[in-house]
């Protein structure tokens, strides 16, 4: 089952960090990325909250920002205001920053039953450009013909190599058995050879919903 708890308060992105930063699990960093008006930009969160990215302030301009750490989830929206609602989801509710619960739908009329997501499949889903190495430590870059090279927070996975995002659905089931997706959760960015990115899995659903709100 997923687990959602949203700020008690609108939050600066630095901020909503500083909000999910302290469940990070033992021995696992925080990745994701920012989307500005002028690019999306990916990053890495030190134990300290420290901000990590290869070009500039990730979090200055961005207005939606999306954090992992294999186990829990940070989603953040801006308003016009500059703050924005931060929500954290992930299956263990203890390892969630205080807050809100906004888990279950309770909009009348809808049945809380099959509002509540179960977890289905594991999906990963192919980056575009090959991994090539980058000049900084502990980065890769994804470059292609036709796209602009993008830095990635992982370790350089070797030559001929392509990265994947693996995410978990979570599904939710009407009174005849149908399934459709109500969420997902990203996990982790993987590395894959050529012949893992021949196999490819069919989503439950082409529907799907996040709790950002």
């Amino acid at each position: 089952m997923l687990h959602a708890v949203r700020a008690a308060h609108p939050l600066r992105a630095a901020e909503s960090l500083a909000w999910f930063t302290p469940g990070t699990p033992p021995g696992k960093e925080i990745v994701g990325y920012t989307l500005s008006a002028r690019a999306a930009v990916w990053l890495r969160v030190g134990p300290d909250g420290t901000v990590q990215a290869v070009d500039g302030d990730p979090l200055a301009e961005a207005y939606e920002m999306l954090l992992f750490d294999g186990d829990r989830e940070l989603r953040w929206l801006r308003t016009p205001d500059g703050l924005g609602r931060a929500v954290a989801v992930g299956e263990d509710p203890a390892s969630l920053p205080p807050g809100d619960d906004v888990t279950v739908d309770q909009r009348p009329g809808r049945d809380l039953a099959a509002a509540t997501p179960r977890r289905g499949d594991t999906q990963r889903r192919l980056l575009a450009g090959e991994a090539r190495e980058h000049e900084r430590t502990g980065w890769t870059a994804l470059a292609g013909r036709r796209m602009a090279t993008v830095a990635l927070p992982m370790p350089f996975p070797g030559t001929g190599r392509w990265i994947a995002v693996e995410t978990v659905e979570y599904l939710v089931e009407d009174g005849h058995g149908n399934l459709d997706v109500a969420d997902s959760r990203t996990c982790r960015l993987l590395p894959l050879d050529e012949a893992q990115t021949l196999v490819r899995t069919a989503p439950a659903s082409t529907h799907a919903e996040r709790t950002t709100a």
